[in-house]
């Protein structure tokens, strides 16, 4: 039941995610909780969201809290934030490449965002952890970013998932 609904959750965000609506998300450092940055015009749109969540239908979530976030700090003209993909000069966005990643390393990277350990992931693949390490490596470089807090706004969330 509950992987049905954390299913269900991902495939809620996804399109979300794509449409720049979710900005950003991930646990808090304790387990205690998820943040989701959403670009919405006010609190009621976000608050319509929130109840459109698999988990907060099935009532799932003890509590949800809805904040305004301002951001203090912009980013000067042609600035690079580690994961964001900006078009070379001369590219339009639509034209900018990067490597994909792999299956295998679709499937690792989704087990991360899920909040696996790579000791974890190593024990479910029945390999070690340096060859996770390995994986983790080639994502953060295909990805252009330098830690898993960056991971979830650098994904390709058109890619299919491979679990």
């Amino acid at each position: 039941m509950r992987r049905s609904i954390h299913l269900a959750h991902r495939e809620y965000w996804r399109p979300l995610a794509e449409q720049g609506v979710l900005v950003g998300t991930g646990p808090w450092a304790d387990g205690s909780g998820v943040l989701l940055i959403c670009q919405v015009p006010d609190e009621a749109a976000a608050r319509d969201l929130v109840r459109g969540d698999p988990y907060v239908r099935s009532q799932s979530i003890a509590e949800v809290r809805i904040r305004q976030w301002h951001v203090l700090l912009g980013l000067p003209e042609g600035e690079r934030v580690p994961g964001m993909v900006r078009p070379r000069d001369g590219q339009s966005a639509d034209s900018r490449t990067r490597e994909p990643l792999t299956p295998h390393e679709h499937r690792i990277a989704l087990m991360m965002l899920e909040g696996m350990t790579n000791r974890q992931i190593a024990e479910h693949f029945s390999v070690s952890t340096r060859a996770v390490e390995l994986h983790i490596t080639r994502i953060y470089r295909k990805l252009d970013i330098g830690r898993r807090a960056q991971l979830a706004a650098a994904m390709p969330w058109g890619q299919r998932s491979y679990l």
